[in-house]
């Protein structure tokens, strides 16, 4: 169990902001009436593999990497979600990763599914939105198993200003195109565009990287303001610290009656 919540914890962390969160459980609050749900988890649709055996399945049904729906001897029937999680074991095994490792991806992509109540959240959201919008999503899969879907933007922006530790990538709109070859789901908006001024406020304050957190407070669907946490010199003195920002707050940290670390929040209105 502490290592599965472990896992999630990984999972969640990536994508701890406010815009995230608003997204994300504004879409499984409404899924009941979402007919991209209905479509995503309905196994009405026919889907076939050219390259998944029937030994396969029984193989990674036995592993724990997919569930037994069949009643008796009936035949498999997969929902979209299914397939897609099917073709990334396939991808997954293909790499050299073991069943064990898989069994972590299975975990990380099944976040929050009791509160979500589908059986990969995580997957799910993204497939939506890179049918529904062509929004370009990767499937970052590292050494340890740990599964984390990101767009575009996400992946570039944790890549170049937070750095990611070595992972395999699953280009997850080429495998819905390969279900759907009459329909054509290429990604688009892959051009960077000009960032705003909050965009690039909030870019800056993760270049400085003297921030151990950083928050942003969102109203009304827009970034409203920038929160950074930084550690500050102990041999300042207090209104020393507090004059150098305009808006900030502080945290003493003691030991033993010393005060032996200074912790400064800078906010910043957008």
């Amino acid at each position: 169990m502490k290592s599965e919540n472990k896992i999630r914890d990984a999972a969640l962390n990536a994508y701890k902001n406010d815009a995230f969160d608003n997204g994300f459980y504004q879409y499984f609050k409404e899924r009941k009436g979402s007919h991209i749900s209905k479509i995503l988890n309905s196994t009405e649709r026919k889907i076939t593999f050219k390259d998944i055996t029937y030994k396969m399945l029984n193989d990674w049904e036995r592993a724990g990497l997919i569930d037994n729906k069949r009643e008796g001897n009936e035949w498999r029937r997969f929902s979209i979600i299914d397939a897609v999680w099917l073709k990334i074991i396939k991808e997954l095994r293909g790499f050299g990763m073991s069943l064990k490792q898989i069994k972590i991806a299975k975990t990380s992509l099944e976040f929050q599914q009791n509160k979500c109540g589908v059986s990969m959240p995580l997957l799910e959201f993204y497939t939506a939105f890179a049918i529904g919008n062509k929004m370009p999503v990767l499937i970052l899969v590292f050494n340890d198993g740990v599964s984390i879907p990101a767009n575009y933007t996400q992946y570039k922006v944790t890549r170049d200003f937070l750095g990611l530790e070595h992972h395999l990538q699953l280009n997850l709109n080429t495998i819905l195109q390969g279900f759907f070859l009459e329909v054509d789901l290429s990604a688009t908006n892959k051009n960077e565009t000009p960032v705003g001024l909050e965009e690039m406020e909030l870019l800056a304050f993760m270049r400085l990287k003297t921030f151990e957190k950083i928050e942003i407070k969102y109203k009304s669907g827009k970034m409203d303001l920038i929160e950074g946490m930084e550690s500050v010199s102990c041999r300042k003195r207090i209104d020393e610290i507090l004059k150098e920002q305009k808006y900030a707050s502080i945290e003493l940290i003691e030991e033993d009656g010393k005060v032996t670390r200074i912790l400064r929040k800078i906010k910043k209105k957008l």
